[in-house]
Parts: C-alpha cells; sequence; structure tokens
C-alpha cells in the first residue's frame, strides 16, 4: 500500500510547487504591471508643467488642469470599477488597457499649434487615466486572492509597485526629456506597459491559470451575493470609508500639490535642468518606497494602523511647515530632504489606511476578502486620484497670488485639521478607524467566518 500511495503523493507535491511558482509568477507580473502603469503619471512630473509653461507659455492654471486631468480620469474608472468587474474579467481587463495605452503612444510625434497640442494632451490623458483606474482594482484583487492570509504584505506590494515608479519616474522621464525631447518621454512608458503586461496575460489566461491546483474559476471571482452588497451607495454610508477617502484624498492633494510644482520652482530658483529635479524627486520616492516596505511589515505584525496613520500625518506637517521660503532660497539640498520627509509620511499614512478600509469593510459587510479587496483598492485608488486631480488645479490657483512658504502652510494646516477629525473620531468613537484584535482576530479566521 505504501508503494502504491507514494506516486500519487509525489504528484501533489509537484503541483502544489508548480502552483507555488505559478502564484509568485502572477505576484510578480501583476507587481510590474502596476509599476509601469504608474509611469505614465510619474514619468511627466519632471516635465510636463515645465514644457507647458517655458515651451508652450500657458499659465500655472492651464497646466495644473493638464496635470490633473489624468487623475481625474483615473478616479472616475476606479469608482466604476465594481460595475465594470462584472461584466470583463482581469484579463480581458489588462487586454484593454495595454491597447489602449499602446495605441495612445505615437500621438505626440503628430506636430500641433499652442491650442491642438493642449487639446490632444488632455484628451490623450483623460483616456490613459481611464483605463489605467479600471486595472489597478482588478489587479490588486488577483494579488489579494493569491496571498489573502497576508494583507501587509499585499497592500505594502500594491503600493511598493507605485512608490517604484514615483522613484524611477520622474528621474528617467527628466534625463529622456533633456536628451530626446517630450514625445520620445511620454512614449516610453507605453512601451515598458506592453512588455510587462504580456506575461501577466498569459499566466491569467484559462488554459494556464485553471490547471493549478489553488485555483478555480468560480471560487475566484466575486459572487453574486457580493455584488449585491457592494454597490456605491452601500460603500459611502460606512464611517470607515467616508474617513478613509477624506483623508487619502487629503494626503494625495498635498503631495501632488508639492511635486507637481517642484520641478518648475527647481527650474526658476535655482536654476537647474529637469534632470537634476528629477534625482530630486527620484530620492523623495525612494523614501516612499522605504515607508512602503516598513508600513506593510508592520500591518502584518499587526501594529496599530491608526498609530502609523497619525504619526505618518504628523511628518508631513513638519515636512511642511519645515520649508521656509529663505532656507530654500539658499539651499536646494533642504528643500530636497523635505520633500523627503512629506513623501516619507505619506507612505506611512497611506499603507495603513488601505488595510483598514479592506478588513473593516470585510467584517461589517461579510463580502470574500476577494471582493473588499477589489473594492477598497478601487476606492483608495479613486481618493488618491481625485486628491491627484484637485491638488495641481489648486496648487495652480494657490500659486499664482501666493509664495510656495505660504501655501505649504495652508497645507500643513489643511493637514492638521484633518489629523484633528481622526482624533477626535476615534476618541468620540472608538474602533471606526481600526477593528480591535480580540474582536478581528487572524485575517485567515475573519475569512472563514464570513464564508459560514
Amino acid at each position: 500500500m505504501f508503494y502504491d500511495e507514494q506516486p500519487e503523493q509525489n504528484n501533489e507535491i509537484q503541483k502544489a510547487g508548480k502552483s507555488d511558482k505559478w502564484k509568485k509568477a502572477l505576484f510578480a507580473f501583476c507587481f510590474l504591471t502596476i509599476t509601469t502603469q504608474y509611469f505614465f503619471f510619474t514619468m511627466p512630473l519632471a516635465f510636463l508643467v515645465n514644457e507647458l509653461i517655458e515651451v508652450w507659455k500657458h499659465n500655472k492654471i492651464t497646466s495644473g488642469s493638464i496635470v490633473g486631468a489624468f487623475s481625474f480620469s483615473l478616479a472616475g474608472a476606479a469608482l466604476l470599477s465594481n460595475r465594470f468587474t462584472r461584466c470583463i474579467q482581469p484579463r480581458q481587463t489588462l487586454l484593454l488597457t495595454v491597447i489602449v495605452l499602446t495605441l495612445s503612444a505615437p500621438i505626440f510625434f503628430v506636430k500641433f499649434d499652442k491650442t491642438a497640442f493642449v487639446i490632444v494632451l488632455f484628451i490623450t490623458r483623460m483616456i490613459q487615466g481611464f483605463v489605467i483606474g479600471l486595472c489597478e482594482p482588478q489587479l490588486m484583487s488577483v494579488m489579494t486572492s493569491l496571498y489573502p492570509e497576508r494583507l501587509g504584505f499585499v497592500t505594502g506590494s500594491f503600493e511598493l509597485a507605485a512608490s517604484i515608479s514615483s522613484t524611477v519616474g520622474p528621474l528617467l522621464g527628466g534625463f529622456i526629456y533633456q536628451n530626446h525631447g517630450f514625445a520620445v518621454a511620454s512614449t516610453i512608458p507605453c512601451v515598458f506597459n506592453l512588455f510587462a503586461s504580456i506575461g501577466g496575460l498569459i499566466l491569467l489566461s484559462p488554459s494556464v491559470m485553471y490547471d493549478q491546483p489553488d485555483s478555480d474559476s468560480e471560487d475566484s471571482q466575486p459572487t453574486r451575493t457580493d455584488q449585491e452588497r457592494t454597490t456605491i451607495a452601500s460603500l459611502f454610508i460606512l464611517p470607515v470609508v467616508l474617513l478613509g477617502m477624506f483623508s487619502e484624498t487629503l494626503v494625495s492633494m498635498i503631495v501632488n500639490t508639492i511635486e507637481s510644482f517642484y520641478p518648475n520652482f527647481y527650474s526658476v530658483i535655482f536654476n537647474k535642468q529637469e534632470g537634476y529635479v528629477g534625482a530630486v524627486l527620484a530620492i523623495a520616492g525612494l523614501m516612499y518606497c522605504i515607508a512602503t516596505v516598513t508600513a506593510g511589515m508592520l500591518v502584518d505584525k499587526e501594529v496599530p494602523r491608526k498609530t502609523m496613520i497619525f504619526s505618518g500625518m504628523a511628518m508631513m506637517i513638519c515636512g511642511c511647515l519645515a520649508i521656509d521660503q529663505e532656507f530654500i532660497k539658499s539651499s536646494a539640498v533642504w528643500a530636497a530632504i523635505m520633500l523627503s520627509v512629506i513623501d516619507f509620511g505619506s507612505g506611512l499614512t497611506q499603507i495603513s489606511i488601505l488595510p483598514c478600509l479592506i478588513v473593516q469593510y470585510q467584517y461589517i459587510t461579510h463580502v470574500s476578502r476577494e471582493t473588499s479587496s477589489c473594492q477598497m483598492s478601487g476606492l483608495f485608488r479613486a481618493a488618491y486620484f481625485t486628491g491627484a486631480f484637485f491638488g495641481p488645479v489648486i496648487g495652480g490657483f494657490m500659486l499664482e497670488f501666493m509664495s510656495y512658504q505660504n501655501a505649504y502652510i495652508v497645507l500643513a494646516g489643511v493637514l492638521l485639521a484633518n489629523l484633528a477629525i481622526l482624533a477626535a473620531v476615534e476618541l468620540i468613537f472608538p474602533h471606526t478607524i481600526e477593528i480591535p484584535s480580540d474582536r478581528q482576530g487572524s485575517y485567515e479566521n475573519l475569512d472563514s467566518v464570513n464564508s459560514d
């Protein structure tokens, strides 16, 4: 009997090994795809505002609006992702995204006049943002389904993909723009995304995916009951969702206000070229990377997330207040250090908000982990890019009428008010932000309770 069972056991071990390799490969390609999709947002940070202001002679209000168009479109698509996932599965969504982004690549090699350039740029950025906004929540859901018991690792990786793009994107974008011009710098993200997405498309194909022992084409998708529970209206009646989205929007608005106009500021005040500005933004992005990894590890170790949220916001407030115009004029290094402090605080805050949303929403509504992850990551991205839209637009208006020094004081005041609101809500209504560990239990147990 022992010898009869041995081949079957070996076969099971081989299948388990193949499944583990498939999960790691799919997770890696989802990670790479999110990173390259974010290049469409981060690479232009080093040159887009300067291109519009210095080359095309548009004002800061117009420039901020163009920068924000991508974010506005992505935020809207992320909000619609719940309904979209009922019709199209992750592989089809990824394929649609790759096709649209690739076709948008050569548009800026065409010569335009001043008005036509702005119109085409606006429309192209809106379309790019929309398809990326539809794709990201589904990729997050796939990543969560692969490692449901390691929520900190998944959310940290999700944000790390974006933060790597924030580190490499401006540096690479500034270098390419400085040496090859706007058209080439705008095309490179399309090339990166095309190559990164091919592996994901292959691994998500039914012939590969459903051969894995841990895969189930029905179980891996949200059930009808889940879909009925996750209407847009039901999402916004939960206090934790409202607080989380509000806080994420403000954090994003402040970070993107600062980073969108830093290239122009460095160019005017310090007479620095785009390559130098890209390096400064890359250092700040590196600090965001460190923050995402650190926060993800702390989440898995069950460090109180509200403590990390409050600490991250406090760092951002200190960074904004420490950027004094007299110091900036005398030291470009000081400005870079303060920007890094702000980005680190931003990363610590954002990585702590997303797990709170996923666990709280799953605990309250009893949906599956994958459904909660898809819904909350979609709302999280909608909140982030709503802030990324309003940040450059409001920042453009602010900087037309006030100095950078006063603008940073206003931003610090807004963050301080948000921090005070969160602290007051948690004091008056305990556990609004975070479920205590004795009620929540482990992530694995929470899944089993909800499934029952």
